[in-house]
């Protein structure tokens, strides 16, 4: 369960780390003599997932044609492998086709994909080991995109860097940066959620404030044009969690009710309908959420009794199911009765279990899910090696 006044503590110590809204407990101790990998965090975006181990360090598995998996090569690989070099991680966050993590020293680090500038060291050659972004040295949490990152201060300001076609670096232009430039007018963020091409923060008065791509009300401020510096999302004012996804974007309400805005094409606002919508739209059916999170085009939830409930899209079974059928309203991901948080991707969802292993489901033609095969599964399956 979490409490608000917990969500707004920003800590970067080992304890507690706020994830995308999420409250992630990061253990001081390392692995028990009986496990292999103990996970405290996952992150999975397009085809590849990363995990966040007790002993911070970072597994991840998957698609690897940019060395996304931080481990030095360019192989897919269905298992997980160690990222090089990192050793004092305490958040981790998976992109398009890069991964970021946060250090205990509140600097970042990325590796994988640099096309556009994501990696963030000042230039535009990827990188299969980790690269140290430039001139951030005080980061309390960090979001990679689909072709940008963004990384929350201490200071409750924000930075972006990497690909700006559509004004998601919210510094007022179109124009990419390999460095970060700093979110204009924003100076008292406490969470911040970076999607295909747009970005939102929480706000410390509850507020939610995006900039970017706003072709379908993905910003949620009523209309349908894009911002190259933040808007406020209408109506909303008392948030305590935000996760933008590629076309639409949700957030988690202090009642633990969840308002979602954007592209509704597979029911992913969880309205019961499939139309988009430019302002906040309340999920049927879900009452007791403790964390939100965005996939490409659908939306899933931990609930307070630890399962987990998922709306939109369901073609390679990402929804959890066991069907490959799209909902409009929430359906119970199978067999996750002990769930401490959930992430979506494109096509496959993960999530951490309260004993620290990690499932996952949906499509996994390149391994995403982790379990040493390539086959789909529309109902969780264990990730190797954690347990």
């Amino acid at each position: 369960m979490f409490r608000r006044s917990a969500l707004f503590r920003i800590r970067v110590a080992i304890g507690v780390v706020l994830l995308d809204g999420a409250m992630v407990l990061v253990s001081a101790c390392g692995t028990s003599s009986h496990a292999s990998f103990r996970a405290t965090q996952v992150s999975n975006a397009y085809d590849h997932t990363c995990a966040l181990l007790s002993t911070h360090n970072v597994k991840c598995w998957g698609y690897n044609n940019a060395g996304q998996l931080g481990n030095g090569n360019k192989t897919n690989s269905s298992t997980s492998v160690s990222v090089s070099g990192v050793t004092n991680a305490v958040q981790v966050s998976a992109g398009g086709g890069h991964t970021c993590a946060v250090l205990s020293n509140q600097r970042v680090e990325c590796w994988g994909s640099n096309n556009h500038g994501q990696l963030g060291d000042g230039k535009t050659t990827s990188s299969s080991t980790p690269v140290l972004v430039s001139g951030v040295t005080n980061a309390v949490q960090v979001s990679a995109g689909g072709g940008h990152t963004c990384a929350l201060l201490s200071t409750h300001k924000v930075k972006c860097w990497g690909y700006n076609n559509a004004g998601q670096l919210g510094n007022g232009s179109k124009t990419n940066s390999s460095t970060p430039v700093l979110v204009s007018g924003v100076t008292n963020a406490v969470q911040v959620s970076t999607a295909y091409v747009q970005t939102c923060a929480l706000l410390s008065n509850h507020r939610v404030e995006c900039w970017g791509w706003n072709g379908a009300g993905q910003l949620g401020n009523g209309n349908w044009g894009s911002h190259s510096t933040p808007v406020l999302v209408s109506g909303v004012t008392h948030a305590n969690q935000v996760s933008a996804g590629s076309g639409h974007s949700c957030a988690l309400l202090s009642n633990r009710r969840v308002e979602c805005w954007g592209v509704n094409d597979a029911g992913q606002l969880g309205d019961g309908k499939k139309t988009d919508s430019s302002t906040p739209v309340l999920v049927g059916g879900v009452t007791n959420v403790i964390q939100v999170n965005v996939g490409f085009d659908y939306t899933c939830v931990v609930l307070s009794n630890h399962r987990i409930e998922c709306w939109g899209r369901n073609d390679a079974g990402q929804l959890g199911d066991g069907k490959t059928t799209s909902s409009s309203t929430p359906v119970s991901v199978s067999a996750v009765t002990n769930a401490t948080q959930v992430s979506g991707g494109e096509t496959h969802t993960c999530a951490v279990l309260s004993d620290h292993r990690v499932k996952c489901w949906g499509w996994n033609g390149t391994g995403e899910l982790g379990d040493g095969t390539t086959r789909n599964s529309s109902t969780p399956v264990s990730v190797v090696g954690f347990r």
